[in-house]
């Protein structure tokens, strides 16, 4: 074998070496960027359902419709705080 012939192989795996190591930075910088991606969606999501929250109108605490428990002996019972109209 001559010397050419070592030469030329080596060249090429070290061709191949830095084309393997340039795809795989490439990549890396792909899947960085949709993650980050993902990240700013779910960031937008988490921020819109907080607004939302924030906008609705707050909940009464009690009154009409709210039921309340108490446990007897034979189970529990389940009453209407507001009577019904007959």
């Amino acid at each position: 074998m001559t010397a050419t012939a070592d030469f030329g192989s080596s060249a090429l795996a070290m061709v191949a070496r830095i084309a393997a190591f340039t795809l795989l930075a490439i990549g890396a910088g792909l899947a960085l960027m949709f993650a980050f991606a993902a990240a700013l969606v779910v960031g937008l999501m988490i921020l819109g359902a907080a607004i939302a929250m924030q906008l609705t109108p707050k909940r009464a605490s009690a009154g009409d419709g709210v039921l309340e428990a108490r446990r007897t002996p034979t189970g529990w019972v389940v009453e209407t705080a507001a009577r019904p109209k007959v």
